[in-house]
């Protein structure tokens, strides 16, 4: 078997696999989901360090075409220029 991480030793990888199996399905959902936050801060604080001038619409635009592509970030875009057009 491929070792999921390169960083992590063997003996270390089958005592972590070993409590993922030991987890509910709802305690593997609240890791899943607290895994991702915390990726998604750290790509969003990234976009941040590279460029600081940015607000955290750009930020979020800039997540959104690092992540899901060209297409879905001109659609958010284009949404979100639309609404700022509205009247209020």
């Amino acid at each position: 078997m491929n070792p999921y991480t390169t960083d992590t030793t063997p003996e270390a990888e089958a005592v972590q696999l070993e409590l993922i199996r030991q987890m509910t399905p709802q305690q593997c959902l609240d890791l899943s989901i607290r895994m991702t936050n915390r990726l998604i801060r750290e790509c969003k604080n990234a976009i941040c360090r590279d460029h600081p001038e940015w607000n955290e619409q750009e930020v979020g635009l800039a997540f959104i075409r690092q992540n899901y592509g060209e297409e879905l970030y001109l659609a958010v875009k284009a949404s979100l220029s639309e609404r700022s057009n509205e009247p209020r």
